[in-house]
């Protein structure tokens, strides 16, 4: 750095001691064209000489100067706040066009001066906003790719500044697609220029790979991929980290889809099968009747659907037994001979199973109407408690349950205590509402969305959606997509056991229906359409109101006390 230094003579009666008189003289000199930036070095009273020294602002060419880029001296006292001022100063000087001010080191009195493209120059001033330091502290330079190569200030921090760069790369220097890879510790950075990551527009299930399904990671579709790549990697419900699932999504956004692909993969690894569903949607899942556990088809209504839950319950006490007995603590630690297989509980449009219906004010409590809605949401509420306690309780015993819903709130039965006590969960659909999205997940700011490019292709957005699973980050997701008849080949050449009875006995409905409606016969199954027993194509003998069961005791013991009353008011 170089030394300037001038020798003037400020005349008789100036006193070097005088903090004005120097004052006086460097403004003077200041006006003249020697410029700014003395300061006093010495002064000879004989001689009446005042000698003034600054540091040049001189360009010191360095061997950089190859690389598009030199040094150059700041003057004496330059502070860091004097930033600003001298990138101004530097980058209008006529000796410096083109350059703009890249480092600025006023404690060793340089400064760094380089040539940057105007997108460079865009990129650094974008990245110094984002994280709200000055665009000398961010270095830039341009990749062959046409992305941005980055030097990033010791502030970085990912937690705080990752979403910001993220920001600068799709939204200022680039567009979708284009992404940033960070080395957080070498406080480096790469803007690179991408396509935005997609699905294809079906992704089959690969129904060779069903014979090698894990017991404890149920394959279901395929995560969207990083940007840059094109990989798509499996993604999975481990039920070693959690037991239980929810899945929401409106009508028509895959939920079925992905049900299908969830049970055929549990069924290859020798999970029993339990369907709960209303009667009206019992369709969507005919086609694994025969592969039920005993007693495990509950999707004729709600009164099934409480007998086959509460069958698996008791199951969950007689293993709790067994695992009590052997002295462990899960039913994975049972020993080869004591050995059990899980069991999925598929529960279906958990609204139409779990929510009352209302009560028409008014009505007298012994009228058919009102006394049917009680005995259904008797039973509806007994629904409810089976799970309740099964989610509670029976975690530890291999009973897995998937809940799927359109909606998920304590308005469709699936309150916050239930959804406490769940940890994979999963909301079909590309577009879902934030409120929908709030309701399905822990954390709705820490779920990704559906990327536009995804949802704005309609045959790509199909079977997509968002997953939050227990012992995963979040992610966007597409399923498996397989025909039933596909499903059935597959299963079927595994010889995968099938039940002789799969709907609940009559004799259990009885057992578990709280309305007291069900009547026991010896039929084999409620469902059967025999001319004996009151399965759902015969009915069970009414009395002369035309009522049955609790209705028709409701209705005779009214009819009792009418009577009572009657006669009482005779005698009077």
């Amino acid at each position: 750095m170089a030394t300037e230094r001038i020798s003037i003579k400020p005349g008789t009666g100036f006193d070097a001691n005088n903090k004005a008189h120097i004052e006086a003289v460097l403004t003077k000199v200041a006006k003249t064209d020697a410029g700014t930036g003395w300061s006093m070095q010495s002064h000879d009273p004989e001689t009446g000489t005042l000698t003034l020294t600054r540091q040049s602002a001189v360009t010191q060419v360095s061997k950089s100067k190859e690389r598009g880029s030199y040094d150059v001296g700041l003057r004496s006292g330059t502070k860091p706040a004097d930033g600003d001022q001298v990138a101004a100063h530097l980058e209008s000087d006529p000796r410096h066009r083109g350059y703009v001010m890249t480092k600025f080191e006023p404690f060793l009195g340089t400064a760094t001066l380089s040539k940057l493209s105007a997108d460079a120059q865009r990129c650094r001033g974008a990245v110094a906003v984002a994280l709200g330091v000055k665009a000398w502290d961010v270095q830039v330079t341009n990749r062959p790719d046409g992305g941005f190569s980055l030097g990033l200030p010791r502030i970085y921090v990912p937690s705080k500044h990752d979403a910001k760069l993220t920001e600068v790369a799709e939204q200022v220097v680039g567009r979708d697609g284009w992404y940033v890879q960070v080395q957080a510790q070498a406080l480096t950075a790469e803007i690179i220029p991408s396509e935005p990551p997609t699905f294809p527009t079906a992704i089959g299930y690969p129904l060779e790979r069903l014979p090698t399904v894990s017991r404890e990671r149920t394959p279901f579709g395929v995560k969207l991929p990083e940007p840059g790549s094109d990989t798509l990697e499996e993604v999975c419900i481990d039920w070693s980290t959690q037991a239980f699932a929810m899945i929401a999504g409106t009508p028509g956004s895959g939920k079925s889809v992905t049900l299908n692909a969830l049970i055929a993969g549990s069924l290859a690894a020798g999970t029993e099968l339990v369907i709960c569903d209303i009667f009206d949607k019992r369709m969507d899942f005919t086609w694994m009747k025969e592969w039920c556990r005993d007693g495990g088809w509950g999707a004729e209504g709600d009164v099934e659907s409480l007998a086959a839950l509460s069958l698996v319950y008791e199951e969950g006490k007689r293993r709790s037994e067994i695992i009590e007995r052997y002295g462990v603590t899960n039913w994975t630690e049972l020993p080869r001979e004591a050995a059990l297989n899980p069991i999925l509980v598929i529960v279906d449009e958990v609204s139409g199973l779990l929510v009352t219906e209302k009560l028409p004010a008014g009505v007298p409590k012994d009228n058919p109407i009102v006394v049917a809605k009680t005995m259904r949401n008797l039973i509806r509420v007994s629904i409810e408690d089976v799970i309740s306690r099964t989610l509670a309780e029976q975690r530890a015993f291999g009973i897995r349950m998937i809940l799927a819903s359109q909606v998920t709130n304590a308005n469709t039965g699936i309150g916050p205590s239930q959804k406490a006590k769940i940890g994979h969960k999963i909301l079909q659909g590309s577009n879902p509402s934030k409120t929908a999205r709030t309701q399905a997940f822990n954390s709705e700011a820490a779920a990704p969305l559906v990327p536009g490019n995804v949802r704005a292709d309609v045959t790509v957005a199909k079977g997509v959606g968002v997953a939050e699973l227990e012992g995963q980050d979040p992610f966007v997701y597409k399923t498996y997509y397989a025909g039933v008849e596909d499903y059935r080949r597959a299963l079927n050449a595994l010889n995968i056991p099938k039940s002789t009875r799969p709907e609940p006995t009559a004799a259990d409905i009885a057992r578990f229906d709280p309305s007291g409606e069900a009547e026991m016969d010896s039929s084999p199954s409620r469902l059967a359409d025999e001319a004996v027993g009151y399965g759902r194509g015969s009915k069970p003998p009414r009395d002369e109101s035309g009522l049955t069961g609790a209705a028709a005791a409701a209705h005779q013991l009214k009819v009792a006390e009418q009577a009572v009353k009657r006669t009482a008011a005779v005698a009077a």
